[in-house]
């Protein structure tokens, strides 16, 4: 394998040296059971077996269940999501329905390495570089799970055929596929990693001419040179979401690969301006799959906001920076969007996924979505997480993310660390690290300290310790360890009131820890609409007089004092009419109650239209208002 140029700062995990069992672990599980398993493989595999016509529209031979003709990307993303939690879990039954999967898959690749859904005369038309880019994501993550040499073989003969036709003195990239050939471009990841894997630098070669010359001609997508003269993601020529996330991540590759400091300058100057400007308080962004020019962050479903491809492109893209770069705040960005945003976008069960997820809306949870990038990618996420909840830096070991688990590290000494996390968080702040080693060992252990904590303890074997923190906002404890020792660390979680600068006016939302929280119509009066409510705050202290409701381990409420407009009477039977007919007007009566506002990730679930059977478009449209995040608000 060829070493990286620029080394990550932080190394992953292997999938079989954790697990999680904590509030990300149950999800974690939920997704292996009840979608990773129940997966339908003619589902994946008949654009393969039969090809799609190019175009949108309803395509045989299955004119219930798809869309478009990008549905070749869902078989290599879930090859590479079932790869990693079969990995972890040693899973018989999912491996077995893998390798089953994959060996009718590789059956339809051409002699010339094609693997792809398009007749010949529609080769590279449409969404087929794209089609390519996750066969080869999910053939080398299945390479690395298992090892087999006939896997990588078949990898090579998808990249190769790719080369073939495109590259210096070749065809342009960039006018094949939709999106100024952004689609196309999520190729440059996984032929840098054939780089690292093989050492041929025909891969190394094609990724520099991509982003140099290819992406640079006047009708391309100009990623790199948009960026570095100030226009920001939505000043490029093309600035749709997903697609572009996805590039970074291919841009940081061949950063990894070269040490070209453009590269990632480029990916750094995009993040800045997703932080500051169209990012939502619960880590996504998008409006309509795009970054807007106007930074309006809509709250409104009905505007299709918050696309989980988008989530997910953004917590792909932040582990990315964070192990490169060893910084917390990239981690920090992961755990808002896959408490919030994720995680509110999966059903509690695993099964179903929502397509968007907006800040005033209600949840679809659906088995299919038409299209389906928006599950198979939440899935490939949630399969992602354990390589990141620990790593392993040049001095010993950093802890990413709290969640209950164990695992087992290798320091860059060669001493083997066995460690255990008691927590319940995002629930709780309260962190119990236990170390088992054969013999005493000098390393550092590194806490990465939330950006929203500004209170902590830590205590060693009980006893409690003065610490810093370093400039990458890690917790720094560096001594030399034993068997049995424990590291303690608790952080206050105070409900905070925040208010948007940008929008939202007169309006608040509420926080504690990681968490966003919703008012949910199911936990109001009865007759009582979401815009009946006001917040009422304390002038001196807005959180005074809010409290925290522990229901169980999985989730907590938070108990805040509102006023509302006794809900005005109506007649009772709507007789099929659009409108109608108001019998009282209740004039200024306002009663002051407490109601319970709940996680957003929990935000609408009790809903029953939530979870529909059958295949449902993404388009759907918002029927019911059911959750709002951003709540008016008065001084008590």
């Amino acid at each position: 394998m060829v070493s990286f140029i620029k080394a990550d700062a932080i190394k992953c995990t292997q999938p079989n040296k954790v697990r999680m069992k904590g509030f990300i672990g149950k999800r974690f599980e939920a997704n292996r059971l009840n979608r990773l398993r129940l997966q339908e493989e003619y589902f994946l595999l008949w654009p393969f077996q039969e090809h799609c016509p190019i175009g949108y529209g309803y395509h045989q031979p299955h004119p219930d269940i798809t869309l478009g003709d990008w549905h070749g990307e869902f078989l290599g993303t879930w090859v590479s999501a079932a790869s990693l939690t079969a990995w972890n879990t040693s899973d018989e039954e999912l491996c077995k329905k893998i390798d089953i999967l994959v060996r009718n898959w590789l059956a339809t690749q051409k002699e010339d390495g094609y693997l792809g859904t398009y007749d010949e005369k529609d080769r590279w038309k449409s969404w087929d570089v794209w089609v390519q880019a996750h066969d080869l994501i999910g053939l080398l993550t299945y390479y690395h799970y298992t090892g087999r040499e006939d896997i990588l073989k078949a990898a090579i003969r998808v990249a190769d055929r790719v080369l073939k036709d495109f590259g210096p003195g070749k065809r342009p990239l960039h006018k094949t596929g939709p999106h100024r050939g952004m689609a196309s471009s999520a190729i440059l990841e996984p032929l840098i990693w054939l780089y690292w894997e093989t050492g041929d630098k025909r891969y190394l070669e094609f990724g520099r001419w991509l982003v140099d010359e290819d992406w640079e001609q006047p009708d391309g997508p100009r990623l790199i040179s948009s960026l570095l003269s100030g226009l920001g993601v939505a000043g490029t020529p093309c600035p749709k979401g997903v697609e572009m996330l996805i590039d970074f991540a291919g841009l940081l590759e061949l950063y990894r690969a070269t040490g070209e400091e453009r590269y990632l300058k480029t990916v750094l100057v995009a993040w800045e301006d997703i932080v500051r400007n169209h990012l939502y308080i619960t880590g996504s962004a998008s409006t309509g799959e795009y970054f807007t020019p106007d930074f309006v962050l809509r709250n409104d479903g009905v505007f299709r906001i918050g696309e989980t491809c988008v989530t997910m492109g953004w917590i792909y893209l932040n582990l990315s920076l964070g192990k490169l770069t060893g910084e917390a705040r990239f981690f920090d960005m992961v755990e808002q969007s896959l408490y919030n945003h994720l995680l509110g976008a999966q059903s509690p069960d695993g099964r179903g996924w929502a397509y968007y997820v907006g800040l005033r809306d209600s949840k679809r949870y659906r088995w299919h979505t038409d299209p389906e990038c928006c599950p198979s990618r939440g899935t490939r996420m949630l399969a992602l997480m354990p390589l990141y909840v620990f790593g392993v830096d040049n001095e010993g070991i950093v802890v990413n993310f709290y969640e209950k688990s164990e695992a087992t590290l290798t320091l860059n000494s060669g001493v083997e660390v066995k460690i255990e996390q008691e927590t319940s968080y995002p629930f709780d702040g309260e962190v119990l690290l236990k170390f088992a080693l054969k013999e005493p060992s000098y390393f550092t252990v590194r806490l990465r300290l939330p950006g929203w904590c500004e209170k902590y303890e830590v205590r060693l074997n009980d006893e409690p310790i003065e610490t810093l923190v370093d400039a990458r906002g890690y917790i720094v404890v560096d001594r030399v360890w034993c068997n049995g020792d424990t590291l303690r660390m608790n952080m206050d979680m105070p409900v905070r009131v925040v208010i948007d600068k940008f929008g939202n006016n007169l309006r608040v939302a509420f926080m504690r820890g990681p968490l966003v929280f919703a008012a949910d119509s199911s936990y109001l009066p009865e007759r009582c609409l979401l815009d009946d409510i006001v917040v009422l705050l304390d002038p001196i202290e807005p959180a005074k007089n809010i409290r925290v409701l522990k229901e169980n381990m999985d989730t907590v409420h938070l108990v805040v004092p509102v006023i509302f407009v006794e809900p005005n009477k109506s007649r009772d039977a709507w007789r099929g009419e659009r409108y109608c007919v108001l019998t009282r007007r209740n004039g200024e009566k306002k009663i002051t109650k407490y109601i319970e506002l709940v996680p957003f990730f929990e935000a609408g679930n009790k809903d029953p239209i939530c979870y529909l059977g059958g295949v449902s478009r993404h388009i759907e449209p918002v029927i019911n208002i059911t959750y709002q995040v951003w709540l008016p608000y008065i001084w008590a």
